[in-house]
């Protein structure tokens, strides 16, 4: 008997240097690339932002945002995800691509990760949050995030969370800067003052 091929995601990046280049993720039942709408009109949104930006992927999944981020001007994308496999098939395109000297995927825990950047003295232009949903994960996050001054003066913190899900999230004193509604998708896009 044939041994079935494990599935994968296959999606395209939107714009940018990598316009069009395949990507593909194990389809291990956890994630999945976000539809391509979304992927473009964030991205549109973020555009002004992108361009030498230092862009860090927390909970990166299926790698599309660091891809698209890369794509669009970003010097550098770091990436973290749990899942070995995923964080893998992240570096290994990233390498094939040629872009891998500006995006890496760290396979780690975001809450362990987030401290360590810290004493690096790491500090990034834009951080995408988009965990597992109901799982209070972009309140532990932000939480996080709040004890520790990786976001730079004037940087931005998207959360992408199901719309239904806005209501009951914490997002503490964060300066709440828009929300951007995608249908079932929302991003909470918070402003840190200079």
């Amino acid at each position: 008997m044939k041994k079935k091929k494990p599935s994968k995601f296959l999606f395209s990046v939107v714009a940018g240097e990598l316009k069009g280049k395949r990507i593909s993720a194990p389809d291990l039942g956890i994630t999945r690339p976000p539809l391509t709408r979304l992927r473009k009109a964030i991205f549109d949104f973020l555009k002004p932002y992108l361009v030498d930006a230092m862009y860090l992927d927390l909970f990166s999944g299926t790698g599309s945002y660091l891809f698209e981020a890369v794509s669009r001007g970003a010097a550098g994308a770091t990436g973290v995800e749990l899942e070995k496999q995923l964080a893998d098939a992240i570096n290994a395109q990233a390498d094939q691509l040629g872009v891998a000297e500006r995006l890496l995927c760290l396979c780690d825990d975001v809450f362990k990760v987030i401290p360590r950047l810290a004493v690096q003295k790491r500090e990034f232009d834009i951080i995408m949050i988009a965990p597992p949903q109901y799982m209070g994960l972009i309140d532990r996050t932000l939480a996080a995030l709040a004890t520790r001054k990786i976001v730079r003066p004037d940087g931005l913190i998207l959360c992408q969370h199901d719309t239904s899900e806005t209501a009951k999230i914490d997002f503490g004193d964060a300066d709440i800067w828009q929300r951007r509604k995608y249908g079932n998708t929302t991003y909470t896009v918070i402003r840190q003052p200079q």
